[in-house]
């Protein structure tokens, strides 16, 4: 079966779910760095909301869920890597990097 990409639209809401593994040693910093981060990013107009989850199967790992009023909005704001909170200690404490997809929703069917 071959995968199909869903065409996302300019203007309608977008969901980005960003997954964050922290090193051996690092969660409680990096728990605190993201904290702070969804702090600041619920403060912008544009984001229309912003969470903080861990996977209940591995507490190493955390995702982050945040819908933004457009696509074209959150790619204004340069992502994670352009916040402007600033990475500050986050980048030292992942294992690997910041894994981003964008969802989309399934339309009601008629």
């Amino acid at each position: 079966m071959r995968k199909q990409a869903i065409k996302i639209s300019e203007t309608e809401t977008a969901l980005f779910v960003s997954t964050f593994r922290a090193k051996t040693g690092y969660k409680r910093i990096l728990l605190n760095e993201l904290q702070r981060l969804v702090r600041d990013t619920r403060r912008d107009p544009d984001c229309l909301f912003c969470d903080l989850y861990r996977l209940s199967v591995d507490p190493d790992v955390f995702s982050v869920h945040a819908v933004w009023s457009t696509h074209q909005n959150w790619l204004s704001t340069g992502g994670w890597k352009n916040h402007p909170a600033g990475l500050g200690l986050l980048e030292q404490c992942l294992s690997q990097p910041i894994a981003i997809i964008e969802m989309a929703e399934v339309p009601e069917a008629a």
